[in-house]
């Protein structure tokens, strides 16, 4: 089996792909991955630094979207243009492909990820997982005027019904539904999702499937019972993707977080290691 994966990004994004990229491969061995990487700006430098960090099983295909295809889309210095472009995955992978499973490039797979790709959609077009307590998921949905049972989601590890979205996505209906929200929408291509895609997106399980360190300090401060609370050792044997979706990144001077020494520097220290002349995998 090939486990189809899509990233959206920039060129100033390459390095920590790079080290996801390691960690996915080094996390599943012998798995086969075919990896699509959908941007506008990248050159074969870029490439040829990507292909570096992957082994053969890990095959590497450009997407190249022009800038214009998806008029309108917003962007800003933190959140390139690339960002929402995983809103149309339906539209801009070859047609064999029934899923695939879109990563942040800020992200590191420490535990075997193919149960989770093989997930039962139940029907839906998405599976996400949120990081949201109440009453933040109250906020979010008064914000975008989602259903009172509504459900807000990261759209960080989305795992995508690829033929459902193609019979159903109109990228009219997705473009018009943020013209009409513009001055609702603070997350970009996260809120057009939750938005346009409520009551669509199977809930999974965030501390599997995308754990970040503050969701892991509130699930703690919170637990329904003791026998929930989870500490780093739960998280290295069960947890099959950890994501830095905060402003601060491991890669970053500042970033203070315990889950970039123990699940992040290990792979970015050999992605550099194999690199000629140790060149740096984060420049």
């Amino acid at each position: 089996m090939v486990i189809n994966i899509l990233v959206t990004l920039d060129h100033g994004y390459i390095g920590p792909l790079c080290v996801m990229l390691r960690s996915l491969c080094e996390s599943n061995p012998g798995a086969q991955f075919r990896v699509f990487v959908a941007h506008s700006s990248l050159d074969d430098s870029d490439f040829e630094k990507i292909d570096h960090a992957v082994p053969s099983t890990c095959r590497i295909e450009n997407v190249f979207v022009p800038t214009d295809k998806f008029p309108g889309l917003p962007s800003s210095d933190r959140w390139p243009k690339e960002a929402c472009y995983r809103i149309f995955a339906a539209h801009i992978l070859p047609d064999d492909l029934d899923r695939v499973l879109y990563l942040d490039p800020d992200i590191v797979i420490i535990n075997n990820i193919e149960r989770f790709y093989n997930t039962d959609l139940d029907g839906m077009c998405l599976a996400a997982c949120t990081h949201m307590f109440e009453p933040m998921q109250f906020l979010s949905r008064v914000r975008l005027k989602m259903p009172a049972q509504g459900i807000y989601f990261n759209s960080g590890v989305l795992l995508m019904d690829l033929q459902m979205l193609r019979r159903e996505q109109k990228i009219e209906s997705v473009l018009a539904y943020f013209n009409k929200n513009k001055k609702r929408i603070y997350l970009f291509d996260q809120d057009i999702i939750n938005g346009f895609y409520c009551g669509q997106i199977l809930a999974v399980n965030p501390l599997l499937y995308n754990l970040d360190e503050r969701y892991y300090k509130l699930h703690n401060l919170n637990p329904k019972s003791k026998a929930n609370v989870i500490d780093y050792n739960w998280v290295k044997k069960n947890t099959v993707i950890i994501h830095f979706c905060g402003k601060k990144k491991p890669w970053q001077e500042g970033y203070k977080g315990k889950f970039g020494e123990l699940f992040y520097d290990r792979y970015a220290e050999k992605l550099n290691d194999s690199r000629p002349e140790a060149e740096s995998a984060l420049a």
